[in-house]
């Protein structure tokens, strides 16, 4: 049996910052999909690709600054100055604001593939659970491969961590701490979105629309030549609609979206997300992070407030306590 000091459960935004400040003999983080950076993803679309996940992100802390001006020197992170717009009493109107945001370049995977440069990730391997031995901890991956910790660190969203851990006490989390989900739908256009004034936007929050989130128009971001806009449904709308077929929610994404701007939209593709962002965002734990038991934590953007700035920094805070 392999034995770890620390074992990393996750290798989205808060894994990854965890494992960027610890020492590399000291750790080894586990991640159930191909590449890291989780909710910052990009999908290839034949000879394009498209931001299925997170769509932007902005800066407050200091200690996030800093990253992003670094990620920004190499190349990874490029400034979105979209001409935005916002839903009031359903139709599209010009919202322009001052908010200063980011992306990943050329896509926002990009920013997940650069935190995790030289750090121990193993990749397309889930942890199924998560048991005390003695002092420590084992952990069982789904093909029954196990591993012995000294201390873990479990980063997943809250309804994952919950079946992870069942056998901790952490009623107090997973009653506090929910997550939404979020159906988010790519469709091919080559028309310009614009608000009923006629006004072009790059971009649309969705305001009191009963189905858009947030819309975001590909070509407007840095260095991409693309024809997709990515729309991002409400959470209402995702939960009544969330066991749905894929095919039926992008076509009826695209309907709504033709039917509101007036453009031609085609479906291309739609991917369900059970776990996007923090029901509450207000609700937060003292940076970020939960112990759970000794040498036992958890962390994550839904204990940080959401946005991938509240992630990374849970992460930040965790090595301080794992270390």
């Amino acid at each position: 049996m392999t034995h770890i000091p620390i074992a990393i459960v996750g290798g989205g935004m808060t894994g990854l910052a965890t494992a960027r400040k610890l020492p590399p003999a000291s750790y080894q983080i586990f991640e159930k999909s191909r590449g890291p950076g989780g909710r910052l993803a990009s999908k290839r679309i034949e000879q394009q690709r498209a931001d299925i996940g997170a769509q932007f992100f902005t800066v407050r802390d200091p200690r996030f600054q800093a990253l992003v001006e670094l990620a920004h020197s190499a190349g990874a992170v490029q400034p979105w100055k979209p001409r935005m717009g916002t839903f009031q009493s359903s139709i599209p109107v010009d919202s322009p604001d001052t908010q200063r945001r980011f992306v990943g370049a050329p896509y926002m995977n990009a920013l997940g593939r650069f935190l995790s440069q030289s750090v121990r990730i193993e990749s397309q391997t889930r942890i199924d659970t998560i048991r005390r031995d003695g002092s420590g901890f084992i952990l069982t991956t789904t093909a029954g491969t196990e591993y012995s910790a000294e201390q873990v660190l479990v980063t997943t969203p809250v309804d994952q961590m919950a079946d992870l851990l069942a056998q901790f006490e952490i009623a107090p989390i997973v009653t506090q701490f929910t997550m939404e989900p979020t159906w988010t739908t790519v469709v091919s256009s080559g028309q310009q979105l614009t608000t009923r004034m006629r006004e072009p936007i790059d971009a649309c929050f969705g305001g009191d629309h009963d189905v858009f989130d947030f819309i975001s128009v590909e070509r407007s971001k840095p260095g991409r030549d693309s024809d997709l806009i990515v729309v991002q449904a409400s959470p209402e709308w995702s939960k009544v609609h969330l066991e749905r077929e894929s095919d039926w929610v992008a076509q009826t994404i695209a309907t709504e979206l033709t039917n509101t701007f007036g453009i031609a939209a085609e479906p291309v593709l739609a991917h369900r997300w059970r776990y996007a962002r923090p029901t509450d965002p207000k609700m937060t734990t003292q940076k970020g992070i939960y112990q759970v038991d000794t040498g036992l934590w958890i962390a994550g953007d839904y204990l940080a407030g959401g946005r991938v700035e509240g992630a990374y920094l849970a992460g930040f805070e965790a090595a301080e306590r794992l270390s």
